[in-house]
């Protein structure tokens, strides 16, 4: 959590934290900067102060209510020194040179954010060539991400409002396929048109913009064969049908940077053949398994070893027995969600556990495992959020309904 920021960096000897970026590509600059949206930004923290953020002049009124001490780039001679020197990497360093002279920095120097690869090597080369009283030092696992392993109330609850708003949205999407009707196996409308998959995102990216949530990473909807590759999506044209297998996977954020949700339901439409029922039930049951299992102060790792061990148990490949198997059980169980889709912990085989996949009070991350033979033109993943609250209980961050067959109104 936030709070625990200083002693992080303490503990991790860091005398300044330097990260840099927008709040909308950057994380840890929307972490920090509380929400605040902002094209360019530095953030400097350092133990017993609060923190400094620099910005740009045009942004002082959104800096104003980030709750740091602020500092205009114009003191930093950013016009200045744009002026007089060609090289981008030169004016960073410059104006960092004079925010040490301004702020007295000095010691161990830790650097995060968003920044070209290039830029940023040759920046941290310079900086620990020309800075006199500065070390730049990396630290694993970096404090910042340690803080935000753990979530606090306030952000628990902006996670579960983003989440109320996501599943209005899937709604609206299986409300489309729920009002369509078959002729023979295709699903069409009340005036005959084709059911498409563009038909149905649509909607659902409608639903989301109504509510100031967009796909931060495109959402995944997928049946038949492609329903059997985690990560395929089938092409916007082709039109739903019955009996097949749909893997729907939504994961949308915040506009202009934020929280996420994620969640993931599996289906048949209308009907479902015996073969895919009883990969749904055995799927819902590993889940089911999972969950029960979580407790404070495990590792991730732990998890994903019953779930390989349950599906193993059925007969199933998994990616510990049959490691790079296409077929079976194939990723990993889960992973954390909160300002980046995929963050830790993560819930995935770890020869050495490593602290920041261990489960906590506050840990935020999902429980998705699935079962996929793209050959046989069928796959079920069922995804969702879970969190451990204060007392270590694992909770559902937002239920909602599960079903193998979804049941044609129209």
């Amino acid at each position: 959590m936030k709070k625990d920021l200083e002693r992080l960096m303490r503990d991790a000897g860091i005398d300044v934290l330097w990260v840099s970026g927008a709040s909308s590509e950057c994380p840890d600059i929307y972490y920090l900067t509380n929400g605040v949206s902002l094209t360019t930004a530095w953030v400097i923290l350092r133990p017993g102060e609060k923190p400094l953020l620099c910005h740009s002049p045009m942004e002082r009124k959104a800096a104003s209510s980030s709750r740091c001490r602020t500092l205009d780039f114009s003191r930093l001679g950013a016009d200045e020194l744009s002026r007089r020197h060609n090289d981008p990497v030169e004016v960073l360093f410059r104006m960092f040179e004079r925010l040490v002279e301004i702020e007295n920095l000095s010691g161990r120097l830790a650097v995060h954010g968003v920044m070209d690869p290039g830029k940023a090597h040759e920046l941290l080369g310079a900086l620990n060539r020309r800075l006199d009283g500065i070390e730049i030092v990396r630290v694993n696992p970096p404090a910042l991400e340690l803080a935000r392993l753990t979530k606090d109330n306030q952000e628990i609850r902006r996670m579960k409002k983003v989440a109320a708003s996501a599943l209005e949205a899937l709604e609206a999407g299986l409300k489309i396929i729920r009002l369509a009707h078959p002729e023979e196996n295709r699903l069409v409308d009340s005036l005959g048109r084709p059911v498409t998959v563009g038909k149905v995102k649509e909607a659902i990216l409608l639903a989301l913009a109504e509510r100031d949530l967009h796909e931060a990473h495109r959402t995944i909807f997928s049946i038949g064969r492609e329903a059997g590759i985690p990560h395929a999506v089938s092409p916007s044209e082709t039109v739903l049908t019955t009996g097949r297998t749909v893997v729907l996977d939504l994961f949308p954020r915040q506009n202009g940077g934020g929280y996420f949700f994620d969640i993931t339901r599996s289906f048949c439409i209308g009907h479902a053949p015996q073969e895919a029922l009883k990969l749904y039930q055995e799927v819902l049951s590993a889940q089911q398994k999972a969950i029960a299992a979580i407790a404070p102060g495990m590792d991730g790792c732990d998890l994903q070893e019953l779930v390989c061990g349950y599906f193993e148990g059925l007969g199933h490949h998994t990616i510990r027995s049959h490691p790079g198997t296409t077929e079976g059980y194939v990723h990993n169980l889960g992973h954390g969600v909160g300002i980046e889709i995929h963050e830790h912990p993560f819930l995935r085989l770890q020869d050495t556990p490593e602290e920041h996949n261990r489960l906590q009070p506050g840990s935020v991350f999902t429980i998705e495992p699935g079962l996929y033979y793209p050959e046989r033109g069928m796959g079920i993943r069922l995804e969702d959020v879970v969190y451990l609250d204060s007392r270590g209980k694992a909770k559902i961050l937002a239920p909602f309904k599960k079903f193998p067959v979804l049941e044609l109104a129209g």
